[in-house]
């Protein structure tokens, strides 16, 4: 697989069918994956923040809460979590134009807000788009910018407002826009180290300090806001982490009983991975969390050229070629034996790749 023209950027043209879809809309529903994280966050709040300044009616409504690190970003916009309890936030599907999917190619990665989504497009009057840059999409929006060359979804909306800036002649970007995007491709980089992070990515990183993006809150809140709930939950993984195969696999189950024991939950287990590619012989790290439903929740981190989406991929789920994940319905137990032994054969394929 060729990751296809890194630093490539879209030119205002291509983004067009974009901008004609968001100036055409009156009210714009804004959302994100389940279990969202820095990428899907800070591009919906900073699209949110620009639409607004455009004159639209704009809400962000996700499928699943928002993680401690990242409830500064409420500060610069309204962020609800939908419930299909709720009239109001189920009647907003049939109010708006238009539904903008951020950082998610796959319709199911917007959970409970898919089926309320789908009926009212098939009412006539919702619109579907999706901006987005994992690998494989699938083709279920009206309009999709889907590039893998870019190092975070951030960085697409970087670029589209700048092609929004140019066709409207204003300056749209604020310093809350700027953080929201710069704390998009801040995380989905791994902190600008992550291999798609380009010199293009740097110099946007650069351009929207200018125009106000504050990196030193950006980090200490993302990075530096652990609960104590969290510390005890890493504390515990960590003495359960085992090295596996000489080196080369490192593996972490997290049971429902360590999330209870700790108090901690299921976004707690996110910045936990890290940890398992912290040893240099580690080609592969696996993640199992036991979900409460009794499905395992899967994350994959992978060095060099072993591109664990396929892995992820096999089990309908997806990502990138060094970070991917899965939701399995298979027991806890069961998920740790045939995801071993899936993990190991393909590791050993790809070790000379």
């Amino acid at each position: 697989m060729i990751i296809p023209e890194y630093g490539r950027t879209l030119t205002p043209e291509e983004w067009q069918p974009v901008i004609d879809e968001l100036l055409a809309a009156r009210h714009i529903l804004l959302t994100t994956h389940e279990n969202s994280d820095g990428d899907g966050l800070g591009s919906e709040v900073a699209l949110a923040i620009i639409l607004k300044a455009l004159g639209k009616e704009v809400s962000i409504i996700n499928p699943t809460e928002v993680p401690p690190n990242y409830l500064f970003l409420k500060d610069f916009y309204d962020i609800r979590v939908f419930s299909d309890r709720s009239e109001e936030d189920i009647q907003e599907f049939f109010l708006a134009d238009l539904l903008v999917v951020l950082d998610a190619n796959l319709h199911d990665r917007i959970g409970k807000l898919w089926p309320h989504a789908e009926f009212a497009r098939e009412m006539g009057r919702l619109r579907f788009l999706c901006i987005d840059h994992h690998l494989e999409p699938e083709d279920f929006a009206d309009v999709m910018v889907c590039e893998t060359y870019a190092s975070s979804t951030g960085e697409l909306v970087c670029d589209l407002v700048t092609a929004l800036e140019m066709q409207s002649a204003r300056q749209l970007c604020t310093s809350e826009a700027a953080s929201a995007l710069y704390a998009a491709i801040m995380t989905d980089t791994g902190s600008f180290r992550f291999p798609k992070t380009t010199p293009y990515t740097y110099r946007l990183a650069g351009e929207l300090v200018e125009k106000g993006a504050d990196p030193e809150m950006v980090y200490d809140r993302i990075y530096n806001s652990l609960t104590p709930e969290s510390l005890r939950l890493l504390g515990l993984s960590l003495t359960n982490i085992r090295i596996l195969d000489n080196g080369l696999i490192s593996w972490l189950f997290i049971s429902q009983e360590m999330l209870d024991q700790t108090g901690s939950k299921l976004f707690d287990t996110d910045l936990i991975i890290r940890y398992l590619l912290s040893v240099p012989t580690v080609r592969v790290a696996v993640l199992l969390v036991e979900m409460k439903d009794g499905r395992t929740k899967i994350s994959f981190r992978s060095r060099g050229k072993i591109y664990v989406n396929r892995l992820a991929n096999h089990y309908g789920g997806g990502g990138h070629m060094n970070a991917a994940g899965c939701l399995v319905t298979m027991s806890a137990e069961k998920a740790q034996q045939v995801i071993l032994e899936d993990v190991r054969k393909f590791t050993y394929e790809h070790l000379d790749v």
